[in-house]
């Protein structure tokens, strides 16, 4: 029988991409794993291929980055273009170029893999609201480095990502609010059953716990993340006529979208409602009132996802070791939120 990296992997027990780092002898493989693979590996007689190991071995000098989402023009987000400004101020130190991605999820299904397989870069770093776990299992599979902007959470790859301490931010901004004597504070979530999304929530309860003040549910809105939902949902919430004094948006867009429907209501701000969004994307200085809000270094996201990229592919780091990489943000005050 001749043997390939797929049966041997089959014997083992371990993925294809285990065997080939065995084979490759890189990192990210424990002890006892590496010992088994290259047991059965003599056992079987199995020569792997001179030129597949070169080329497997072989270093293209490109980093690869990629946002998965469903917007199209993902690459005007507010985020992403800074975050990309960081990785390539990094990368210009060193002797890589910069491989840029565009997202084909509506027309292209399958691109995500064929980012893999083409192997036109030696790492990828990645960004995006909808990562499927079944793309970074395939990269992890095909012995393809990558780093995360923003949290995933997997019990069967050990992730690298580097995010901002999203829990840290929504509590100084709680608690701003709070120290303004607001006592009914809204809270717009995004996008649900996100590692962000929640770390805001908890930040905000936090805040609210210290001040001996319990969640109330009726304050709770959800703005799926964008200007639009968040303005619908304070519309329809201002027509309950619940009592609040203040509102702190998940994202500085939705916080724009917040303010737009309390004053389409006739409501100041933020004589009547305080507002305080996240992000400080630019144009939040430029807004009517100056938004105040959490400012993100996302240059220094980019740059700390570029660096942890660099020690995985120079094995300066254990690659089976699941790493996080927490940037603090920084709490911006402007009129929106002062009386």
């Amino acid at each position: 029988m001749s043997h390939t990296l797929e049966t041997i992997a089959k014997l083992a027990g371990v993925s294809r991409g285990t065997v080939s780092r065995v084979v490759n002898n890189q990192p990210g493989v424990r002890s006892e794993v590496r010992e088994k693979v290259l047991r059965i590996i003599k056992e079987t007689g199995y020569q792997p291929h001179a030129q597949a190991r070169s080329l497997a071995g072989g270093k293209t000098e490109n980093i690869g980055i990629v946002v998965f989402g469903h917007n199209p023009l993902f690459l005007a987000h507010h985020l992403f273009y800074e975050v990309l400004q960081g990785v390539q101020s990094f990368l210009t130190n060193y002797s890589y170029d910069l491989l840029l991605y565009s997202n084909r999820s509506v027309t292209d299904r399958q691109y995500w893999k064929r980012i893999g397989d083409r192997r036109k870069i030696d790492g990828l770093i990645i960004m995006g609201e909808y990562i499927d776990e079944v793309y970074l299992q395939y990269y992890y599979d095909r012995n393809l480095p990558y780093v995360l902007v923003g949290k995933r959470i997997s019990e069967r790859i050990p992730l690298f990502c580097v995010t901002s301490d999203y829990r840290q931010g929504a509590y100084e901004a709680t608690k701003h609010l709070l120290e303004q004597g607001r006592r009914k504070i809204v809270f717009i979530r995004g996008i649900l059953d996100t590692y962000h999304d929640n770390e805001r929530f908890a930040g905000y309860r936090q805040a609210l716990a210290e001040a001996g003040m319990d969640v109330d549910e009726a304050l709770i809105l959800h703005g799926n993340a964008d200007k639009t939902s968040a303005s619908d949902a304070v519309a329809a919430f201002l027509a309950t006529d619940t009592e609040f004094d203040a509102i702190f948006a998940g994202n500085d867009l939705m916080a724009f979208g917040a303010i737009a429907a309390l004053q389409e209501y006739g409501l100041s701000v933020p004589q009547d409602v305080a507002v305080i969004g996240y992000d400080d994307i630019q144009a939040a200085e430029h807004f009517s009132p100056p938004l105040s809000t959490v400012r993100q270094d996302k240059l220094g996201l980019g740059v700390e996802a570029a660096r942890l990229l660099l020690q995985l592919l120079a094995g300066e780091t254990d690659a089976s070791i699941a790493r996080d990489v927490i940037i603090p943000n920084q709490l911006v005050i402007r009129s929106s939120s002062v009386r």
